[in-house]
Protein backbone atom coordinates (compact mmCIF):
# COMPACT_ATOMS: atom_id res chain seq x y z
CA UNK A 1 0.00 0.00 0.00
CA UNK A 2 2.78 2.41 0.89
CA UNK A 3 4.68 1.48 -2.19
CA UNK A 4 1.72 2.22 -4.49
CA UNK A 5 1.47 5.93 -3.49
CA UNK A 6 5.06 7.11 -2.95
CA UNK A 7 4.24 10.71 -3.95
CA UNK A 8 1.35 11.16 -1.62
CA UNK A 9 3.55 11.48 1.39
CA UNK A 10 5.67 14.04 -0.40
CA UNK A 11 2.65 16.12 -1.29
CA UNK A 12 1.34 15.98 2.24
CA UNK A 13 4.69 17.01 3.68
CA UNK A 14 4.90 19.96 1.28
CA UNK A 15 1.40 21.03 2.13
CA UNK A 16 2.20 20.93 5.84
CA UNK A 17 5.32 23.06 5.30
CA UNK A 18 3.35 25.68 3.36
CA UNK A 19 0.74 25.83 6.13
CA UNK A 20 3.42 26.45 8.72
CA UNK A 21 4.93 29.26 6.63
CA UNK A 22 1.56 30.94 6.10
CA UNK A 23 0.88 30.76 9.81
CA UNK A 24 4.23 32.36 10.60
CA UNK A 25 3.60 35.17 8.11
CA UNK A 26 0.20 35.81 9.60
CA UNK A 27 1.68 36.10 13.07
CA UNK A 28 4.51 38.44 11.95
CA UNK A 29 4.11 42.01 13.42
CA UNK A 30 3.31 44.85 11.01
CA UNK A 31 6.19 47.02 12.17
CA UNK A 32 9.89 46.64 12.14
CA UNK A 33 11.22 45.03 15.34
CA UNK A 34 13.54 48.03 15.92
CA UNK A 35 10.59 50.44 15.69
CA UNK A 36 8.51 48.16 17.87
CA UNK A 37 11.18 48.26 20.59
CA UNK A 38 11.40 52.08 20.43
CA UNK A 39 7.67 52.81 20.44
CA UNK A 40 6.36 49.84 22.34
CA UNK A 41 3.59 47.46 21.38
CA UNK A 42 0.42 48.88 19.96
CA UNK A 43 2.03 52.04 18.59
CA UNK A 44 0.87 52.64 15.02
CA UNK A 45 3.46 52.90 12.31
CA UNK A 46 4.58 56.49 11.71
CA UNK A 47 5.14 55.85 8.01
CA UNK A 48 1.60 54.62 7.61
CA UNK A 49 -0.07 57.45 9.61
CA UNK A 50 1.61 60.67 8.37
CA UNK A 51 3.94 61.55 5.52
CA UNK A 52 7.58 61.90 6.33
CA UNK A 53 8.52 65.42 7.48
CA UNK A 54 11.76 66.99 6.26
CA UNK A 55 14.32 66.92 8.97
CA UNK A 56 15.34 70.37 10.19
CA UNK A 57 19.01 71.08 10.67
CA UNK A 58 20.18 70.86 14.22
CA UNK A 59 21.27 74.09 15.98
CA UNK A 60 24.82 72.82 16.22
CA UNK A 61 25.03 72.36 12.45
CA UNK A 62 23.40 75.78 11.77
CA UNK A 63 25.77 77.63 14.08
CA UNK A 64 28.83 75.82 12.81
CA UNK A 65 31.49 78.12 11.40
CA UNK A 66 31.91 78.04 7.61
CA UNK A 67 35.00 76.35 6.36
CA UNK A 68 37.92 78.22 4.79
CA UNK A 69 36.82 77.19 1.34
CA UNK A 70 33.34 78.67 1.99
CA UNK A 71 34.84 81.96 3.22
CA UNK A 72 37.12 82.17 0.22
CA UNK A 73 34.25 81.44 -2.15
CA UNK A 74 32.07 84.15 -0.56
CA UNK A 75 34.88 86.74 -0.43
CA UNK A 76 36.16 86.28 -3.97
CA UNK A 77 33.75 86.98 -6.83
CA UNK A 78 33.12 84.22 -9.32
CA UNK A 79 35.24 84.54 -12.49
CA UNK A 80 32.16 84.07 -14.61
CA UNK A 81 30.29 86.93 -12.93
CA UNK A 82 31.71 90.48 -13.35
CA UNK A 83 32.29 92.51 -10.21
CA UNK A 84 29.56 95.09 -9.53
CA UNK A 85 30.46 98.60 -10.64
CA UNK A 86 30.13 101.43 -8.23
CA UNK A 87 29.55 104.81 -9.81
CA UNK A 88 30.21 107.89 -7.72
CA UNK A 89 27.49 110.54 -7.89
CA UNK A 90 28.31 113.43 -10.19
CA UNK A 91 29.07 116.68 -8.34
CA UNK A 92 26.24 119.12 -8.34
CA UNK A 93 26.75 121.97 -10.76
CA UNK A 94 26.51 125.45 -9.43
CA UNK A 95 25.55 128.21 -11.78
CA UNK A 96 27.51 130.72 -9.76
CA UNK A 97 31.26 130.75 -10.23
CA UNK A 98 33.35 131.02 -7.07
CA UNK A 99 34.39 134.55 -6.36
CA UNK A 100 38.07 135.28 -6.64
CA UNK A 101 39.72 136.20 -3.37
CA UNK A 102 40.08 139.93 -2.95
CA UNK A 103 43.64 141.13 -2.80
CA UNK A 104 44.22 144.35 -0.98
CA UNK A 105 47.37 146.24 -1.80
CA UNK A 106 48.67 148.86 0.58
CA UNK A 107 48.82 152.35 -0.88
CA UNK A 108 52.33 153.54 -1.75
CA UNK A 109 54.08 155.50 0.93
CA UNK A 110 54.72 159.18 0.20
CA UNK A 111 58.30 160.20 -0.62
CA UNK A 112 60.13 163.50 -0.89
CA UNK A 113 62.64 164.41 -3.60
CA UNK A 114 64.82 167.53 -3.53
CA UNK A 115 65.97 169.25 -6.72
CA UNK A 116 69.22 171.00 -7.54
CA UNK A 117 70.08 174.44 -6.20
CA UNK A 118 69.88 176.95 -9.07
CA UNK A 119 71.77 180.25 -8.82
CA UNK A 120 69.96 183.36 -10.07
CA UNK A 121 70.83 187.05 -10.14
CA UNK A 122 68.79 187.67 -7.00
CA UNK A 123 69.76 184.52 -5.08
CA UNK A 124 69.59 180.68 -5.08
CA UNK A 125 66.38 178.70 -5.68
CA UNK A 126 65.85 175.06 -4.60
CA UNK A 127 62.59 173.10 -4.82
CA UNK A 128 61.47 169.99 -2.92
CA UNK A 129 58.43 167.94 -3.99
CA UNK A 130 56.44 165.20 -2.20
CA UNK A 131 55.10 162.34 -4.30
CA UNK A 132 52.61 159.52 -3.63
CA UNK A 133 53.26 157.00 -6.35
CA UNK A 134 53.78 159.14 -9.43
CA UNK A 135 51.56 162.02 -8.32
CA UNK A 136 52.93 165.28 -6.89
CA UNK A 137 51.08 165.96 -3.65
CA UNK A 138 53.15 168.88 -2.32
CA UNK A 139 55.77 171.40 -3.54
CA UNK A 140 57.87 173.84 -1.56
CA UNK A 141 60.90 176.11 -2.09
CA UNK A 142 63.71 175.36 0.33
CA UNK A 143 65.69 178.34 -0.93
CA UNK A 144 64.53 181.54 -2.62
CA UNK A 145 66.00 185.03 -3.24
CA UNK A 146 66.03 186.99 0.06
CA UNK A 147 69.12 189.23 -0.02
CA UNK A 148 67.19 192.50 -0.02
CA UNK A 149 63.68 193.73 0.70
CA UNK A 150 62.75 193.72 -3.00
CA UNK A 151 63.82 190.08 -3.50
CA UNK A 152 62.00 189.03 -0.33
CA UNK A 153 58.83 190.73 -1.53
CA UNK A 154 59.05 189.02 -4.96
CA UNK A 155 59.69 185.61 -3.40
CA UNK A 156 56.80 185.95 -0.96
CA UNK A 157 54.47 186.60 -3.90
CA UNK A 158 55.94 184.29 -6.63
CA UNK A 159 56.84 181.15 -4.64
CA UNK A 160 53.24 180.33 -3.42
CA UNK A 161 51.96 180.84 -6.96
CA UNK A 162 54.65 178.55 -8.45
CA UNK A 163 53.85 175.86 -5.84
CA UNK A 164 50.15 175.85 -6.80
CA UNK A 165 50.94 175.73 -10.53
CA UNK A 166 53.21 172.71 -9.95
CA UNK A 167 50.39 170.73 -8.27
CA UNK A 168 47.98 171.68 -11.07
CA UNK A 169 50.37 170.84 -13.94
CA UNK A 170 52.01 167.77 -12.30
CA UNK A 171 55.14 168.74 -14.21
CA UNK A 172 57.68 171.54 -14.63
CA UNK A 173 55.68 173.07 -17.47
CA UNK A 174 54.45 176.07 -15.50
CA UNK A 175 54.08 179.74 -16.43
CA UNK A 176 56.38 182.56 -15.35
CA UNK A 177 55.01 184.75 -12.59
CA UNK A 178 54.81 188.39 -13.70
CA UNK A 179 57.54 190.48 -12.07
CA UNK A 180 59.51 187.36 -10.92
CA UNK A 181 61.17 186.13 -14.10
CA UNK A 182 64.51 185.07 -12.55
CA UNK A 183 62.83 183.38 -9.61
CA UNK A 184 60.41 181.56 -11.92
CA UNK A 185 63.23 180.31 -14.17
CA UNK A 186 65.26 179.07 -11.20
CA UNK A 187 62.18 177.37 -9.75
CA UNK A 188 61.42 175.50 -13.01
CA UNK A 189 65.02 174.25 -13.33
CA UNK A 190 65.16 172.95 -9.74
CA UNK A 191 61.70 171.37 -10.11
CA UNK A 192 62.74 169.52 -13.27
CA UNK A 193 65.84 168.10 -11.59
CA UNK A 194 63.66 166.79 -8.74
CA UNK A 195 61.28 165.13 -11.23
CA UNK A 196 64.24 163.53 -13.00
CA UNK A 197 65.49 162.08 -9.71
CA UNK A 198 61.99 160.72 -8.98
CA UNK A 199 61.97 158.97 -12.38
CA UNK A 200 59.08 161.01 -13.77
Amino acid sequence: MRNRHPYRRTVLAAAGTVSVIVALLALKPDRDPALARAGGPGTPSTAAVSPAQPSSPSPSSASAKPSKSTKRASAEPSPSQPAPRTTAPAPARTSRAPAAPETTTAPPAPRSVTGDTVRTEHGPVQVRITLTGSRITAAAALQSPAGDPRSEQISSTAIPRLNQDTLAAQSADIDTVSGATYTSDGYRQSLQSALDRAGL
